[in-house]
Formats: structure tokens, C-alpha cells, sequence
């Protein structure tokens, strides 16, 4: 029992509602080892597993520090998806078909891209909960952020920086540039990708026996837009395709995913040793979304 999955959430809300700006949806990889599952990682490359958690991890740590200053612009709203990747009678199998939250059919390629699943049911549940706030009349303007050590692929594009691919509502309102800006100032920066056409279509099924494809079979780092499309299939996984540009201003929910494989440690390896841990994205959030 002691490596079954658990979600963890965290709540925060402003001690002065009247200046709440914006209602922060964040969503945690917390993978406690990745072993790859079936899907098994070989030739050394599980060295250094214990941090795929990192995500998590993250945004734990923001939600405490913006608990500890008081911060009276932003609420939040965390979950934390808790799971060890490894084999037993349990395991995810490729070929199986899975059902989101969200009442969409995936099918598994790879265990070993268990991130992006992990997070998409919690995805989808903000999603629901924007709604509901919005049914409700509330006006506060609301995002979803992903933050996950997701893809080899970001490392192999920009070293040991972190990357964000933000949707089509979150560009238009450059909450990916405000991430960037935020992070150059306060030591932890973060590169803009953008999510393409071809992301969309990389995972798109072509059968009707499931509706999205959750990765290929090779590596992130052997794949074009290897960390750009995964946030393609959160997307479609969790229902947020329904609320792109094309639904309106008023049905929109922007949605940003934060991959720190880079930026989470900082790729000094200590002899045979694990790097550091940097901490990210906290110092980047906290520039960006606390008011002081």
C-alpha cells in the first residue's frame, strides 16, 4: 500500500478577497520513482528518478510560501497527482484503452509517459471547476498551469531551462511572457515554445476505437516536438479542446504547461552523485503572480 497513487490538494485563499486578481488552477506531477513501468527504462537511464516528483513538489512549495506572505492578490487551487511508476500485476499495459475524467478514450503507447496521464484527470477536474465558478457568477479570471519533469525532449532543446507551451487563451493574454519576464528577473528563466497544428495532429486518433493517442514509442528526446505535443494530448485528454479561442471569450480557459526537466536541478553532478535541486518554478510564480 505504501506505493499506491494518492492526490493530494491544497487550497489558498486571499485574507483580502476584494483584491483577488486571478484564481490560479495548479496541477502537480509527482511521479515518487519512474522506473518506466512495462515500458522499462534501461541503460542507466533510471539513474536519477526519485526527482520525478519535482512538479509536485513545486507547487507545494509555492502554495506554502504564498500561505506564509499572506498574499492577498491570488487564490489557489493545487493538486498534487502521487504515483510510483513500476511493474506489477497493476501496471498499465501499451495497446490498453483507457477512459479520462473527461469521457475521453486514450490509447497507451508508452508506460514510460505516465506524466501526462497522471496530471489530466486533475486537469480536467479544474475544468470542471472554472465552470462551476463561472455558473456561479464569479468574475475572477482563472488558469490552469501544469507543472511537471516531463520530457528528456526540453533538455535536449534548451539545456537546463525550463520551457512553457501554453494554449491558444493563454498566448493571447502572454501568460507564457509573463512566466519568461518573471523568471529572467528572479534567476530561474523559462523558455516560450509554442504548440502547433502538428502537436494536435501527432495524437489525434485515426481509428474509432480511441480518441487520442497518450505518446508514441520512442524516447521524447528522439521525437520532433518532443515536449511540445504532450501538452497537446493533456489538452485533448482532459476536455480543454472545448475551450479554445474557437469557443469564445467567454467559454475560453487558459491553460499553460510548465516542463521543468530542465530547470529543476542544476546539472552539476557531484561526482557519481544526484545535481541540486533548484526549487523551480517557485522563484518564477512568485514573480509572476504575488503583487510584492
Amino acid at each position: 500500500k505504501r506505493t499506491w497513487p494518492c492526490v493530494v490538494k491544497l487550497e489558498y485563499r486571499s485574507p483580502e478577497p476584494a483584491k483577488v486578481k486571478e484564481h490560479l488552477y495548479l496541477v502537480g506531477k509527482g511521479v515518487t520513482y519512474d522506473t518506466g513501468g512495462i515500458s522499462l527504462k534501461i541503460g542507466g537511464s533510471m539513474r536519477g528518478m526519485s526527482r520525478d516528483k519535482l512538479g509536485a513538489c513545486g507547487v507545494a512549495g509555492f502554495a506554502v510560501a504564498t500561505g506564509l506572505l499572506r498574499e492577498p492578490t491570488v487564490d489557489l487551487s493545487c493538486v498534487l497527482a502521487f504515483e510510483r511508476n513500476s511493474i506489477g500485476p497493476n501496471s498499465l499495459l501499451p495497446d490498453e484503452v483507457v477512459c479520462s475524467r473527461a469521457g475521453v478514450r486514450v490509447l497507451i503507447n508508452d508506460t514510460d509517459a505516465e506524466g501526462r496521464l497522471v496530471m489530466t484527470d486533475p486537469v480536467a477536474e479544474c475544468r470542471e471547476r472554472i465552470l462551476a465558478e463561472r455558473a456561479a457568477g464569479s468574475s475572477v479570471p482563472a488558469a490552469i498551469y501544469t507543472v511537471a519533469t516531463l520530457t528528456g525532449h526540453v533538455i535536449r532543446a534548451y539545456g537546463w531551462y525550463g520551457a512553457t507551451v501554453a494554449n491558444g487563451p493563454a498566448r493571447r493574454g502572454k501568460y507564457d511572457r509573463r512566466l519568461a519576464a518573471a523568471g529572467l528577473a528572479y534567476g530561474d528563466p523559462f523558455e516560450n515554445s509554442i504548440m502547433r497544428r502538428e502537436d494536435h495532429a501527432f495524437v489525434r486518433a485515426r481509428t474509432d476505437r480511441e480518441d487520442v493517442y497518450q505518446s508514441n514509442s520512442q524516447p521524447s528526446s528522439l521525437t520532433d516536438r518532443g515536449h511540445q505535443y504532450p501538452a497537446a494530448f493533456i489538452i485533448k485528454a482532459s476536455g480543454l479542446d472545448k475551450h479554445s479561442l474557437a469557443a469564445g471569450a467567454d467559454a475560453a480557459i487558459p491553460f499553460v504547461h510548465v516542463d521543468i526537466a530542465g530547470s529543476a536541478e542544476d546539472g552539476n553532478e557531484p561526482g557519481l552523485g544526484l545535481c541540486a535541486i533548484t526549487g523551480s518554478p517557485v522563484a518564477t510564480f512568485a514573480g509572476a503572480f504575488w503583487s510584492a
